[in-house]
């Protein structure tokens, strides 16, 4: 993207939109959708178009059932597996379906914005455990859950984005996985793993999930194809053990609704059988880390003494950290004044305040050429209220 091109809704053209966490146009699909709209031969079956499978499309469910057990083992049936709009979409069905207002959930700090939006909306109680570069902090962890214990509560779950994560890039490392997943089973909590991003790893080997590491017992796996295909099919997958599934799939909305988006897995389905979903992840490594090494030069370049940042394995996003004299909102208002947005880190805590010296990068959307303009104007404009 230039910046004479359009930008995101609600941005005008030609800003600079370096908050954009979502694929540039020229990543995405659209020849590879259109061929397997061919494979259809012009005529989408009539189940496409109609209320479908509580559970989601069964050919959708039988490749990632495959995929799921080729890579990573898991050694998991079609009664672990179902088909969800969207992770964003499952996070608020797990929301719903396993907590009522008051309940107490813990989050990372910073945590995707999004989550903590439902997580608000639903009336939970927000419990937030400082992160390092592994991951959530076992201190703070356990720490927390004594507190909890001495009031008498416990916490419906744990939430956590945990490879590249949004909004830090940071990957929990196994040892983290592993003492988290020992701590919910002696304090009865569920883990609610949304990994999105795994996918996207550029180099070495992703730990094992904290599915895989807890043998499918109390964690919940959210999946989604809006990262590594098209966000707008609004389509994603869920793993579980066999009664919670069927506990989902029995809900009153899916049961109501038919499925999660019939036409869209259905074609989506088409789309992977034929290996181009494959082909195209592989495509995509290489054009993120392309991205990424470009906004991380740029930084390195051009930022002045007291900013820190993270280096993301994989994923969208770098998270930066802003002297302390130096406050996001009013840095926010002079970079908005330049045509440069991002995300402003109050957004990512569940208590806000937290975030006034810190601010997320995405570098999925935007060119090199405007990555580079963009990180310019941020860095003098820090450079300036830090002086």
């Amino acid at each position: 993207m230039t910046r004479s091109q359009s930008a995101p809704q609600g941005i005008v053209a030609g800003s600079i939109p370096l908050f954009a966490g979502h694929p540039a146009p020229e990543l995405l699909p659209v020849r590879g959708i259109g061929r397997a709209l061919a494979g259809w031969d012009g005529r989408p079956p009539l189940r496409a178009f109609n209320y479908g499978d509580e559970q989601g499309d069964p050919k959708l469910l039988d490749f990632l059932l495959a995929r799921l057990n080729d890579t990573e083992q898991l050694g998991i049936g079609r009664e672990n597996l179902m088909i969800i709009p969207g992770s964003t979409g499952g996070v608020a069905m797990l929301t719903r379906l396993l907590t009522k207002a008051g309940d107490t959930v813990l989050v990372d700090a910073p945590s995707y914005r999004d989550a903590l939006h439902i997580f608000r909306d639903q009336g939970l109680v927000l419990r937030a455990l400082p992160i390092d570069d592994e991951g959530p902090r076992l201190d703070a962890l356990a720490a927390e859950l004594e507190r909890l214990a001495a009031e008498q509560v416990r916490p419906r779950f744990y939430y956590v984005v945990p490879n590249f994560q949004n909004p830090s890039g940071i990957t929990v490392s196994e040892a983290r996985r592993r003492a988290i997943i020992e701590q919910s089973n002696r304090h009865g909590f569920c883990i609610v793993e949304d990994d999105v991003y795994s996918d996207l790893r550029f180099a070495g080997c992703a730990p094992p999930s904290f599915y895989a590491l807890a043998r499918g017992e109390n964690v919940l796996r959210l999946g989604s194809f809006s990262k590594t295909l098209a966000p707008g099919l609004r389509l994603g997958w869920l793993v579980g053990g066999s009664r919670q599934i069927a506990a989902f799939v029995a809900s009153g909305v899916l049961r109501m609704g038919g499925g999660a988006n019939p036409y869209s897995a259905a074609l989506v389905a088409e789309f992977c059988r034929s290996g181009a979903w494959q082909a195209h992840v592989d495509w995509l490594r290489g054009q993120y880390q392309k991205r990424r090494d470009v906004a991380l030069a740029a930084l390195a370049e051009q930022m002045p003494a007291g900013v820190s940042w993270t280096r993301p394995a994989g994923g969208y996003f770098i998270w930066l950290r802003l002297p302390g004299a130096v406050d996001v909102d009013e840095l926010e208002r002079r970079a908005q004044a330049q045509q440069v947005y991002f995300a402003n880190g109050r957004g990512f805590f569940s208590e806000p305040a937290r975030g006034r010296h810190f601010l997320r990068l995405s570098y999925s959307y935007l060119s090199h050429d405007d990555m580079r303009v963009g990180i310019g104007i941020l860095s003098r404009l820090i450079a300036q209220l830090a002086g």
